[in-house]
């Protein structure tokens, strides 16, 4: 079986279009699309349907799909082990990133892989971003390793990183912004608040609950950055992680919040499965990078 066809389907996939696909591969459209025939020729059903909002899985290649993926990421695991026998470290990475670690992190650490190992291929995979969404790309075999808040799925391992304490950001001339102490949720009571969106609002939805708080939601954002801007330009407050809020530059106000909670972040592989060299060296790197620039108190690392 010919695990690069399986590739393009799975990039078409992605991507959601055949010809994008096809010429992130290298490979002609008529190629591209002799290839998809011939995969479901060879399985008997149909995989991709067209429509005007791009390529999509039909009903029976999404039932396949999770089987096509742990195919493919075998297919890379053998290529990855046999180069590293003869002694080349080459082959294609996959890391699950929620959007602060890809922002302040992954360049680092890509870049310091990239020195080592020139020839290897690393691919940020993320799509709403959440925390939820992680997890279930490393439980599908979609990627090789993936940043995750602890604690994770049973099926996973994971290796505790950092605690990320959760700040509250307000707008530069708020009241509150001269205040030494920590922020209490009483104080926060009745302002606007800039709430993240489902899957990634985990830690606001547990304070929340911890002290039956109820936020005076006035606008509900995707993107941390948009938040942060928003908070800025005095359109209300909201509650993000440290690792965002103290690495990129804005003019808010960032207090602690009372109780200095936070967000727990590790980096996880799928259970009883094997590792590719790549992978490990990955992890490795990211393991040594935490133990340079992550404070003490808020390391988790051995």
């Amino acid at each position: 079986m010919d695990v690069g066809k399986y590739e393009l389907l799975l990039k078409a996939v992605e991507l959601r279009n055949l010809t994008k696909a096809a010429t992130a591969l290298g490979y002609t459209q008529s190629g591209a699309s002799h290839i998809i025939s011939s995969i479901e020729a060879e399985l008997g059903v149909a995989l991709l349907r067209r429509d005007h909002s791009g390529t999509h899985l039909t009903m029976e290649g999404e039932m396949l799909l999770p089987s096509i993926q742990e195919l493919v990421l075998c297919g890379e695991k053998i290529r990855a082990l046999s180069q590293s026998i003869l002694g080349i470290q080459a082959g294609v990475l996959r890391v699950a990133s929620f959007a602060s670690i890809s922002l302040l992190w992954l360049p680092q650490i890509v870049g310091r892989l990239h020195a080592l190992y020139p020839d290897i291929r690393v691919e940020i995979v993320s799509e709403t971003g959440s925390y939820q969404e992680m997890e279930e790309f490393l439980l599908n075999a979609r990627v090789n390793c993936g940043f995750v808040r602890m604690p994770v799925d049973p099926a996973l391992n994971c290796i505790p990183l950092m605690r990320d304490p959760m700040l509250v950001v307000l707008p530069p001339d708020h009241p509150l912004a001269a205040q030494e102490e920590p922020i209490t949720f009483a104080q926060l009571a009745q302002e606007p608040f800039l709430m993240p969106t489902e899957g990634n609002n985990y830690e606001i939805e547990q304070l929340c609950k911890q002290y039956a708080f109820e936020p005076q939601v006035a606008f509900t954002m995707h993107e941390d950055l948009s938040l942060l801007a928003m908070a800025e330009n005095g359109l209300g407050y909201t509650i993000l992680p440290s690792l965002l809020v103290n690495n990129y530059p804005h003019k808010a106000a960032v207090k602690r919040l009372e109780t200095d909670p936070a967000r727990l972040i590790g980096i996880a592989t799928r259970a009883n499965y094997t590792v590719s060299p790549l992978t490990t060296a990955f992890i490795d790197l990211v393991c040594q990078m935490a133990r340079e620039y992550i404070p003490e108190q808020n390391r988790l690392l051995d």
